[in-house]
């Protein structure tokens, strides 16, 4: 079941051209990735999806529903967004913090009603950060201020959820535990995952499909092995690389040998 449709997106800023003719879809469940070299157009796309920036040409599609009719609460109760570095400038406690993701739902000066209370509640829970609801945000790691911006997105009880590089910052231990947080999301809440990323060993261990672009364009899109090869990450990044599988665990991993300087290495 198709939850999310592209069609023919194209972005200008300032008479220059951000996003070309870009088309796909996203069916309901999926795991997509989205990989490109930085400046190529990802947070400008996941932007536009989200009705935050208007595309010169084309149309999106929500559950069957053109954005451009919906006004920003219908589509905050279908799609929840969490950005790069989305980091509250209030010093709000956890509770609140996730709570907020209910405003879609609330007329002004409404009363909490019990359903939001127990969605932030199942949030924190889902997120494992109901022990921190009473404390600053401000005062928490980094790990635990995405699991909190997570919980948030969760609240809105949306079936599409977009993440812009949710990793990028996070050591080591903390992204894989956003990722498996994400994968566990997918796998047993049914939510749809749209991921931007820059890290195509984590892609590879997480995506179910992978959509890549280049200058603003839609390159390739498919399933993550597919996707994920020798050629198309020489041709997407001008790097060689091997894909390798480890004995212990059989899962494929990429590794980079070096980078192409101009064309003095034969291809």
């Amino acid at each position: 079941m198709q939850i999310l449709k592209a069609e023919h997106i194209s972005v200008e800023k300032k008479d220059k051209k951000i996003l070309h003719d870009i088309s796909f879809q996203i069916e309901k469940g999926d795991f997509l990735c989205v990989i490109g070299k930085n400046g190529s157009g990802k947070t400008t796309l996941l932007k536009t999806l989200a009705k935050l920036i208007t595309p010169t040409n084309g149309n999106i599609f929500i559950n069957e529903k053109n954005i451009s009719t919906l006004s920003r609460e219908e589509i905050a109760k279908q799609m929840s967004v969490v950005f790069q570095n989305s980091y509250n400038d209030f010093d709000f406690k956890v509770w609140d913090v996730v709570l907020m993701g209910r405003m879609a739902y609330q007329k002004i000066w409404q009363k909490d009603s019990e359903e939001d209370l127990f969605l932030t509640e199942k949030a924190l829970k889902d997120t494992n950060t109901l022990h921190l609801k009473d404390k600053s945000f401000h005062l928490l790691s980094g790990g635990e201020q995405q699991r909190v911006l997570i919980a948030r997105a969760l609240c809105q009880n949306t079936d599409l959820m977009l993440f812009d590089e949710p990793i990028s910052n996070l050591d080591i231990k903390h992204q894989f535990e956003i990722m498996d947080l994400l994968k566990e999301m997918n796998q047993k809440l049914g939510k749809t995952i749209f991921l931007i990323i820059h890290d195509l060993n984590i892609c590879l261990q997480y995506a179910q499909k992978v959509l890549a672009i280049d200058n603003g364009k839609t390159i390739m899109l498919g399933p993550k092995k597919e996707i994920l090869t020798k050629q198309n990450i020489l041709s997407l990044f001008g790097v060689e690389a091997q894909i390798i599988k480890e004995e212990k665990s059989k899962k494929d991993f990429i590794l980079f040998s070096s980078s192409l300087q101009d064309d003095d290495k034969s291809v």
